[in-house]
């Protein structure tokens, strides 16, 4: 068997050992240092993010409020149309009656103007000689 030309020294080996483990701690150091950095920029997209959705939403819940507000103003105007729509259909069935009525008196008016012709009973009143005067003030 052959032997070997170099011995490493027990000192030397552990100098080295030693050496590439910082050098591996260090590598870890700054790959999870990078990750971190990597993680906070998400982190901080995430919660910009979180915060348009938030505004966003709450805008929708106003539209919504004023949408249901206007819906409401919307349903009252409608019941009001109906209620003009009644009464208007009521004022016409009172048109029609005091038209009837005020034909029917018409008629009995004539009629009686007709019948005062006839028997001439009635006779003009007679004007005044003096206007009227007005009182002082």
């Amino acid at each position: 068997m052959r032997t070997l030309r170099f011995r490493p020294n027990p000192a030397l080996l552990a100098v080295g050992i030693l050496g590439l483990g910082t050098l591996s701690g260090w590598g870890a150091y700054a790959v999870s240092s990078s990750g971190k950095a990597a993680l906070r920029t998400q982190l901080a997209e995430t919660e910009g993010q979180r915060d348009t959705l938030a505004a966003r939403v709450k805008q929708f819940q106003d539209v919504e409020a004023e949408l249901r507000d206007r819906q409401a103003k919307i349903a009252a105007a409608r019941d009001e149309i109906v209620q003009l729509g009644a009464a208007r259909d009521k004022a016409k069935a009172q048109l029609a009656t005091t038209q009837r009525d005020l034909a029917s008196l018409t008629k009995r008016l004539e009629a009686a103007k007709e019948k005062v012709t006839q028997t001439g009973s009635i006779t003009p009143a007679a004007a005044p000689a003096e206007p009227a005067k007005k009182p002082a003030r």
